[in-house]
C-alpha cells in the first residue's frame, strides 16, 4: 500500500494537508483539495445502457461530459441513490488523459473543508482487496475515512469504453 501521507501530499503545505471530507452513505471520503475541481449541486445524469451499477451516467459540467459514479458501489458496497441534499464532487483525474480529465463522485451531503496536520493522519488499516477503489482507510481527528483511489476509478472507467 502506498504511504497514506503520499496519497494526500498534493494538498500539503508545511505539514498541513488541505482536504475535503465528502460524506458518503455509511462513510466519509477524504481527498486533498488539489484533487477536487469543484463541488456542484446534484444533476441527474444521462444513463448509459448496459453500464455497471456503479456508473450512474454522464453529467454536463463546464461544457464537458463527465462520468458520474457511486463511490460506494465502485468500491464494493451497496449503491446509494441521490438524496435531497446530494452534491457532486468533480475530481481531477491524475494521468493526463484528455478523454477523461474529470470524474464525478456522488456525495450524500455537502463536502466540508478539513485542515489535517500530517502527524494527525494515521493508517487505520490496509486497503481491502474487496474494496478495489479504496487506496487507504485512515483516521483523522477521531474520524474514520476512506481515501479513494482515483487511478483505479479512472482505469475502471476507461475499461468501459464509454467515449
Amino acid at each position: 500500500m502506498a504511504n497514506t501521507k503520499d496519497l494526500v501530499a498534493s494538498g500539503k503545505s508545511r505539514g498541513v494537508i488541505h482536504c475535503l471530507t465528502i460524506p458518503l452513505h455509511e462513510e466519509t471520503a477524504l481527498l486533498p483539495n488539489a484533487a477536487i475541481a469543484e463541488v456542484i449541486a446534484y444533476k441527474k445524469p444521462s444513463p448509459i445502457d448496459d453500464a455497471p451499477e456503479w456508473f450512474l451516467g454522464f453529467i454536463e459540467w463546464r461544457d464537458k461530459r463527465v462520468p458520474l459514479i457511486s463511490f460506494e458501489a465502485v468500491s464494493g458496497k451497496n449503491i446509494e441513490l441521490a438524496k435531497k441534499n446530494s452534491r457532486i464532487a468533480v475530481l481531477n483525474t491524475l494521468n493526463g488523459n484528455s478523454q477523461l480529465p474529470y470524474v464525478g463522485i456522488l456525495s450524500q451531503g455537502i463536502p466540508s473543508l478539513a485542515i489535517v496536520q500530517e502527524e494527525g493522519l494515521s493508517d487505520k488499516q490496509d486497503a481491502d482487496e474487496n474494496r478495489p477503489s479504496v487506496a487507504a482507510f485512515v483516521e483523522v481527528g477521531g474520524i474514520e475515512a476512506v481515501i479513494p483511489s482515483i487511478d483505479e476509478i479512472e482505469l475502471r472507467l476507461k475499461q468501459l469504453n464509454l467515449s
